[in-house]
């Protein structure tokens, strides 16, 4: 079997498929390719399985069936180094479209902002988009115009936030729960607060965290192998393996 997709799911699904092949003794081949590349390559039966970090638009439901397995937000992070503790959604839009350039506009920092954002066909940045009013060039004009070109472009959530901890003047958005789990391993980064409410547990399922997002794994049929792995992903261990890396289990019992 076959599982492809959003980066933000990828290690769930691997340590799903070890349960997988600990319970039935097959082998799960889990690669990542962000989001669009899961739902594409299950339309077209290259996997089996997409992994999807958003919601799934009308057309893409129509396609396909899906098992939210956990929810997430997505993260405003930092260097260690910046005196920033939180930020408001304006903010973020005169960072990420260019206007301010530096720290020291918004901070007593004096230091150059270097800008970190996603390759398109990621979820992160669409579920950014959404929430900025800002578009990436290549999906047009959002309603608060575009987000600047002068960027880092990086693919998975550990690519960002191992940019945003190597460059002091960084800032980049990310899964928060692969932000709370590499911060706790030792990667030089914070979460802001995002207008006024910090990224925690509580606040993502009481939903008064800004940026919420299901976490789904899309197919095109029902089949044995499949129903066995998606029973493991909503059993308790499962449900332990995303509760343990910063996700929000589906299972109120976890």
């Amino acid at each position: 079997m076959k599982i492809s997709g959003s980066s933000t799911i990828q290690s769930l699904a691997e340590d799903v498929a070890n349960l997988y092949k600990q319970r039935y003794g097959q082998p799960i081949d889990v690669q990542g390719g962000g989001t669009d590349a899961g739902i594409r390559n299950t339309i077209k039966g290259i996997s089996d399985i997409g992994m999807v970090s958003r919601a799934l638009k009308r057309n893409e439901k129509s396609k396909l069936h899906y098992t939210t397995i956990g929810f997430d937000a997505v993260a405003i992070i930092v260097n260690v180094r910046n005196p920033l503790k939180e930020i408001n959604r304006t903010t973020l839009i005169t960072i990420y479209n260019g206007t301010i350039k530096n720290w020291k506009e918004i901070t007593s920092w004096d230091q150059p902002i270097t800008i970190i954002s996603k390759q398109t066909g990621r979820s992160t940045l669409e579920v950014f988009e959404e929430y900025t009013g800002l578009k990436h060039h290549l999906h047009g004009r959002g309603i608060n115009g575009n987000i600047s070109k002068d960027v880092y472009e990086a693919g998975s959530n550990i690519e960002a936030a191992t940019l945003v901890g190597g460059m002091p003047g960084a800032i980049g958005y990310v899964s928060a729960g692969t932000a709370m789990l590499l911060i706790e391993k030792g990667m030089p980064i914070k979460i802001l607060a995002l207008d006024g409410i910090a990224a925690t547990r509580d606040n993502v399922i009481n939903g008064t965290y800004p940026v919420r997002r299901e976490l789904n794994l899309v197919y095109r049929k029902y089949d044995k192998r499949i129903i066995n792995y998606l029973g493991l992903f909503m059993s308790i261990d499962g449900q332990e393996i995303v509760k343990a890396q910063g996700f929000i289990p589906v299972r109120k019992d976890r």
